[in-house]
């Protein structure tokens, strides 16, 4: 994979002369033309080098420079400046930049310089990478090691954070980057792992039902409340409370929220007595809760109370790096819980699981693999196999949906095979439960509420494996 340069400068001209002579010595080069557009674009898909200009329309170099090392500290930077511009070259260093290029730009300086950059950063980074992954994983075995270096600044900051356990702790990427597993991990490495970890997702619940899952509630508080319920919020007392989904939390729920944060204390619903709790809240989110905040649907001084360890999970098309990892990860996974033979990936999957866009992200990567060990056959899974980008049909694992299709859709004009679409269904309903019981076929039996006879009926008919 080509290393990326990401060429920050206002002027045009340099922009396409860098670009172009920088992708002739073999790079892959992105370009800005303004410190906010430099940073959205390193931000998206961390590069390997950046080159920054000192002068910026919008912003001053050393202030792009400074943001950038804060949030990627091993990011190899390198400035670009003219020669009357040599005392903030110096400070520049000082910020961590790797070296400076003057203007006019000697091509073959520039050059040497970039490669000279990349090599020792690359080596740096490896070290770092080893030495903080290997401290902060020491016993997790379910957490894939990165290489990407925003995933690494995000591993670092929770190794930092890991010798306290107090801190809140906001969690922001797409759906399905693996908010929930940063989170877990957050726990697993802090003085809190001796004691429960517990999560609510702020988007599954109603209002009225969220306070009472977070708060519980007193007997007789309200029409179902036939006796008390302690919530989560003293369940987790002494671990950590994950709030997934937090920007969809009501206003109401967010005032009360609030309280805990500030004093530690909350009262049950229907309750007239302060409950002191010691629980460290981490909290996640797929929207941006400062535009929350300015259109009224998000407190600010909550946003602020979250956000004092803040975490940006990327999505999995910006760290390509990780992909066949994660794809191994989950092969090995799924290949013993199901007790299938798969190994390894053939080069066409190989290439698929790279060049594929993953809109759904680690999420549906699990997906994919998790039904290619299900469905296929065979020691290496194929690139035709994984069937990325196809339609779902009926024997996939979104089956249900394709059924739901079927009774709320408009009725298929060739009409539908009741006999066929019902023995598909129960197949793959048969080959998940004898997933989720790990190939015990008396569990999956239980699970099904069949008797073992009738379950193993079933296995010869659907030719299902254990």
């Amino acid at each position: 994979m080509k290393p990326l340069i990401l060429v920050i400068d206002d002027e045009e001209a340099i922009r396409l002369f860098l670009e172009s002579t920088l992708e002739d010595e073999g790079f892959e080069v992105r370009t800005a033309a303004s410190g906010t557009d430099g940073l959205s674009e390193a931000f998206a898909r961390v590069p390997d080098l950046v080159l920054l200009d000192l002068m910026l329309p919008d912003m001053s170099g050393l202030q792009v420079l400074g943001t950038l090392k804060e949030k990627l500290p091993h990011l190899c930077v390198i400035m670009l400046t003219a020669y009357r511009e040599a005392d903030s070259a110096v400070k520049a260093m000082k910020l961590e930049a790797f070296d400076y290029a003057t203007k006019p730009i000697q091509l073959k300086h520039l050059v040497a310089v970039v490669k000279k950059g990349l090599e020792e950063t690359a080596d740096a980074r490896e070290r770092y990478r080893r030495l903080t992954q290997s401290d902060l994983f020491g016993g997790i075995d379910d957490v894939v090691p990165s290489q990407d270096p925003a995933m690494i600044a995000v591993y670092d900051t929770v190794r930092r954070i890991s010798v306290g356990g107090s801190s809140t702790v906001l969690i922001e990427g797409e759906s399905g980057v693996g908010k929930d597993v940063v989170a877990s991990l957050i726990h697993r490495t802090s003085p809190r792992r001796d004691f429960p970890f517990l999560d609510v997702n702020c988007a599954a619940l109603p209002e009225a039902l969220l306070e009472s899952e977070l708060f519980g509630h007193e007997k007789g508080s309200f029409t179902d409340a036939v006796s008390q319920k302690l919530g989560l919020l003293e369940l987790a007392n002494g671990g950590t409370l994950f709030l997934d989904e937090i920007g969809e939390m009501a206003l109401t729920v967010q005032v009360k929220l609030l309280r805990v944060l500030e004093k530690m204390v909350f009262r049950r619903v229907g309750g007239l007595q302060d409950i002191g709790v010691d629980v460290r809240i981490v909290a996640a989110t797929n929207r941006n809760l400062a535009t929350l905040v300015r259109n009224g649907t998000f407190r600010e001084d909550l946003y602020y109370r979250l956000n004092v360890v803040r975490l940006t999970v990327p999505p999995l098309r910006a760290r390509p790096t990780d992909i066949v990892p994660l794809a191994e990860f989950f092969l090995g996974k799924f290949s013993g819980r199901f007790n299938r033979n798969f190994k390894r990936f053939d080069e066409t999957a190989v290439a698929q699981l790279k060049s594929y866009r993953w809109p759904g992200n680690i999420r549906e990567l699990r997906n994919v693999i998790e039904r290619a060990v299900l469905l296929e056959d065979g020691i290496s899974l194929s690139g035709l196999q994984l069937r990325l980008g196809a339609e779902p049909d009926v024997q996939d694992a979104d089956l249900p949906r394709t059924l739901a299709d079927v009774l709320t859709g408009p009725w298929p004009a060739d009409g539908v095979d009741l006999e066929e679409l019902v023995r598909q269904f129960e197949a793959a309903l048969v080959r998940r439960a004898l997933g989720e019981a790990g190939g015990n076929q008396s569990q999956a039996a239980r699970l099904l509420r069949l008797n073992r006879d009738k379950l193993r009926y079933r296995l010869r008919q659907y030719g299902v494996r254990t």
